[in-house]
């Protein structure tokens, strides 16, 4: 979540929304507002920022299948999502979200491209979060799921992270699938941290 557009930020806050370590000092954060090494900053360069990679709505649908539930986006074939295009990501401006979907009991976060080729790799985030119910990444997520958690897989022009429901105290599908996104249409927030 970005931190205030005014008042007072402490150093506390800004260790919270982008890491670091302690003792806390501006100096470390400078890349994070812009400035090369050796220039003067202060806590008001911080007005508003994040650490946020890339956040968006989704509307997540639900599939009753005869072998298998599954809830969520996947391009093409079920839910929508308002900004799936991911300004920059693995040093590339031509990525985008094509799956945030719990299928047979893992959740899948796969993210492909929209022109020439890519070969992905297990970075390039830390944390996804899901905030459930709602179209923004107001409060805390309802689910933040750790990449190094997940199982990491990647092909042609595609990488995909899977969150299997054991790691995230869940059970077998179709329970899991109920408790994250719902047995009918619901609207979320997908954030990546």
């Amino acid at each position: 979540m970005a931190l205030q557009s005014s008042g007072a930020i402490s150093l506390g806050n800004i260790q919270t929304e982008f890491g670091g370590s302690n003792p806390i000092g501006l100096n470390e954060y400078q890349s994070t507002v812009g400035q090369s090494s050796g220039n003067n900053i202060s806590i008001s360069d911080f007005y508003g920022l994040s650490n946020s990679i890339h956040g968006t709505a989704i509307s997540a649908a639900y599939v009753d299948g005869q072998y298998f539930d599954q809830s969520g986006y996947r391009e093409g074939f079920i839910g929508s999502i308002t900004d799936a295009t991911i300004d920059s990501f693995q040093s590339s401006t031509v990525c985008k979200i094509t799956q945030v979907e719990n299928l047979a009991g893992t959740l899948n976060f796969m993210i492909g491209i929209t022109s020439g080729s890519k070969t992905f790799n297990n970075s390039g985030f830390t944390t996804l979060n899901l905030y459930l119910g709602q179209t923004t990444n107001s409060g805390s997520p309802d689910v933040a799921l750790a990449r190094t958690s997940a199982t990491f897989s990647n092909g042609t022009n595609f990488g995909r992270w899977n969150w299997d429901v054991a790691t995230l105290g869940g059970n077998s599908s179709p329970t899991f699938v109920n408790g994250i996104f719902g047995t009918s249409t619901t609207n979320n927030f997908v954030e990546m941290v």
